[in-house]
């Protein structure tokens, strides 16, 4: 397994509750030194038992998950599964995953989102990663009004795909910091849509862009749009409207 060395476009502008319970005791002591070895770069951001006695499931600094037994000695990468007698097999890893994702969308950067409310009431809600000139963000966002009708709730947060020093983070910058934030980013993927030239910035603002983009790399987005549902699940590209209101059984 290659693990990726931390990514240094942006630190994590966020305190996720999930991270900030964990103080390392002596106890980890010899698998933070087997992660040293690894790589001097490489840290734990959260580490767990899992049901299989003396290994432990850890998420590390660059997004990667891995599981080490609790000497440091043995590590692998790649789902972890749990056969009990009498009951259905279990993937621990994708349990993990979604309580993981789940634990991060409470965090106040996650919280901070451009939200486009359903029209009556609300059966459902669903937060997705979007860039400003990502063709299939487009295209989603084109049918806001059809999926706030069938009573979703949309969220965005923002996930600039080139980076931090894009264009496409500056205007999402702007978006938050626009008098109508909604609006502005309605307005910023349509002219990106149709070639034409940003909208005037306006004052900057204290915004949570950055911290967006490092949530969405802390939960394995790669691409936008990348949807989270309420249940942790992770559903990456474009879902058409109708066929998302199935999926999310107000249909």
């Amino acid at each position: 397994m290659r693990l990726q060395m931390i990514k240094t476009a942006t630190t994590l502008a966020l305190t996720l509750a999930f991270f900030a319970a964990n103080a390392w005791a002596d106890d980890y002591a010899k698998l933070e030194a087997s992660l040293a070895r690894i790589s001097p770069d490489i840290k734990a951001l959260s580490i767990e038992s899992t049901p299989m006695e003396g290994m432990y499931d850890i998420v590390l600094n660059t997004g990667d998950q891995i599981y080490m037994s609790e000497d440091g000695a043995f590590f692998f990468a790649g789902p972890m599964f749990q056969n009990p007698i009498g009951a259905r097999l279990v993937n621990l890893t994708q349990t993990s995953g979604l309580k993981k994702t789940l634990i991060a969308m409470q965090s106040e950067a996650a919280q901070k989102a451009w939200v486009f409310p359903a029209v009556g009431e609300k059966k459902a809600s669903i937060t997705i990663f979007t860039d400003i000139d990502c063709f299939y963000c487009q295209k989603l966002h084109s049918e806001m009004a059809q999926l706030n009708g069938y009573g979703i709730e949309v969220k965005y947060l923002a996930f600039p795909r080139a980076g931090l020093q894009s264009t496409s983070y500056q205007v999402l910058v702007d978006s938050w910091c626009a008098q109508n934030p909604n609006e502005f980013l309605t307005k910023a993927k349509a002219r990106s849509h149709d070639k034409q030239r940003p909208q005037k910035s306006p004052p900057l603002c204290d915004n949570p862009v950055a911290a967006h983009y490092a949530l969405g790399e802390q939960i394995g987005v790669n691409g936008t749009p990348a949807i989270v549902l309420t249940s942790g699940e992770l559903m990456p590209g474009y879902v058409p409207a109708e066929e998302m209101a199935r999926r999310l059984g107000v249909l």
